[in-house]
């Protein structure tokens, strides 16, 4: 969804569909009625925020991943932490199981578990559905499951974090991680990890161990409007929106 046509925008963000559904847009909205000033907001992926930003097309992007120094360097990019966002467990609603263990969840991912008995469920195969994606940055759910490489051999790899959610909505032996944002739409049964549930306050605390950091990048040093921009996302306002549907940023 665009907030305001690129023409009629003051200021332009593009990035991580992650962010900008699940919170971009009504920032961009709440920033309009505060100051009067139009953001233009776009989806897409880590790499469309890099770029649109290199490239000078918008003042800000959006990243699911952290940039490497490296990366940052050679593009003078510069990243702010504006939220964290948490990454839900989804199973299929008539899975009868609740929780499963980090370590399970792991297993699972590297193809150590591969039926469901084995986790206290029915005799049937596991169905592991997987978003491989930014492979040359630190992506949150394969660090924190301690996937070096392919994941299990028998998984479905898909693209977007939509078609995760929608094979583990249709198939009773699936299971998928997607961030909890889309999770929460869906005909899914989110389960808790250790058995702590995927929220808000309990990623805040520390609890849950599933999260991923979630940033806004410039060029430079930002400044004039886009600098009040990214103030706003980190001041007590932005961050009680950030909060509907991500932890904070501090």
């Amino acid at each position: 969804m665009t907030i305001a046509s690129v023409h009629a925008a003051d200021i332009g963000y593009q990035g991580t569909h992650i962010l900008t559904h699940g919170a971009l847009e009504s920032l961009a909205k709440a920033f309009e009625r505060k100051y009067g000033k139009q953001v233009f907001v776009k989806g897409g992926g880590c790499a469309d925020g890099i770029a649109v930003v290199v490239k000078g097309q918008h003042e800000m992007g959006g990243l699911c991943c952290p940039l490497t120094e490296e990366k940052a360097r050679k593009f003078n990019l510069i990243q702010y932490k504006v939220a964290v966002d948490i990454k839900a467990v989804m199973l299929h609603p008539k899975n009868r199981l609740s929780n499963l263990s980090l370590k399970q969840v792991s297993d699972i991912h590297n193809g150590r578990l591969t039926n469901w008995k084995q986790v206290g469920g029915p005799d049937k195969p596991i169905a592991l559905v997987f978003r491989d994606h930014c492979r040359d940055m630190a992506e949150p759910v394969r660090e924190a499951l301690g996937i070096k490489g392919p994941v299990a051999k028998k998984a479905i790899i898909v693209k977007t974090d939509k078609e995760v959610v929608e094979y583990v909505e249709k198939f009773p032996g699936a299971i998928g991680i997607a961030p909890r944002v889309f999770a929460q739409e869906a005909k899914v049964k989110i389960i808790s990890v250790d058995k702590i549930m995927p929220t808000p306050e309990n990623t805040e605390k520390g609890l849950y161990p599933l999260t991923g950091d979630l940033y806004v990048i410039t060029k430079s040093g930002p400044s004039g409007l886009t600098k009040t921009f990214i103030e706003f996302v980190l001041d007590k306002e932005g961050q009680a929106i950030i909060r509907k549907n991500f932890a904070g940023a501090k």
